[in-house]
């Protein structure tokens, strides 16, 4: 089964030392049978996004499978907008994450210029969603930008229920499947929107892509051709790639 992991961290803290070069990112992407990832910057997952967005740019390269998210800051919205211009029209950056301050969900009124600022590059926006909070408030921000595609990290985490329902009433909504290891949220989210608006991702390295390729091979109802959708083909249509990956 090909395995492209979308929710990759380019990491610098000494604990996670495992993904903190384009060597070791490659490494552990042997260690995992992953074909190719899409990173985020540790960096600027925690606040400095200018310098993370710069050290992730020497990392990424499309020939070796190696993808990046611009991390963007909603608190930051002009130094956002810079940061769009500056990546977002590189082809080896494929979308945008979007966070608040630690802890806070990102809100609409907070993220509406950054968002509306998006729609000219034609590349997703990835939202943290560890809880129903975080769901409510994503599904404002795709609810107004209904033409914009966003990706809902995390899957509500234990709150996975909401972020399906969500999904079904917002088409624009894409669901990754790393936060909790629940048997049952493949199946549910299946049946609720289809295969094809599920991505994978783990947290790579914080989550074990071993498992939760497990979660999609043990979905009974899946057929080889949704696995392959999950796993591999919503993520090179979402982010516009042409690549064959064999299995």
């Amino acid at each position: 089964m090909p395995l492209f992991d979308c929710h990759t961290y380019l990491t610098v803290a000494s604990f996670s030392s495992s993904m903190r070069t384009r060597e070791q990112v490659l490494e552990s992407m042997e260690r995992f049978g992953l074909d190719g990832v899409a990173l985020i910057s540790g960096l600027g997952a925690s606040g400095d996004f200018s310098n993370g967005n710069r050290m992730l740019r020497e990392v990424v390269d499309e020939e070796q499978g190696l993808l990046g998210y611009v991390t963007l800051n909603a608190s930051y919205p002009e130094e956002s907008l810079q940061e769009q211009r500056m990546y977002m029209s590189k082809h080896e950056f494929v979308g945008g994450v979007l966070i608040a301050e630690p802890g806070r969900p990102v809100t609409l009124k907070a993220a509406r210029d950054i968002v509306n600022a998006q729609r000219r590059y034609g590349k997703p926006i990835l939202l943290y969603t560890g809880d129903t909070a975080a769901v409510h408030a994503a599904q404002e921000i795709a609810e107004e930008f209904h033409l914009i595609k966003f990706i809902f990290l995390g899957m509500g985490g234990n709150d996975w229920r909401a972020a399906v329902e969500t999904a079904r009433k917002c088409l624009n909504v894409n669901l990754e499947i790393s936060g909790c290891l629940d048997a049952d949220k493949v199946t549910v989210a299946v049946n609720a929107i289809s295969a094809r608006r599920i991505v994978f991702g783990s947290g790579l390295p914080h989550g074990d892509p071993s498992l939760y390729r497990g979660l999609v091979q043990d979905c009974e109802i899946l057929t080889t051709s949704d696995r392959n959708r999950i796993t591999l083909d919503n993520a090179l249509a979402l982010f516009k790639i042409n690549a064959e990956v064999e299995e």
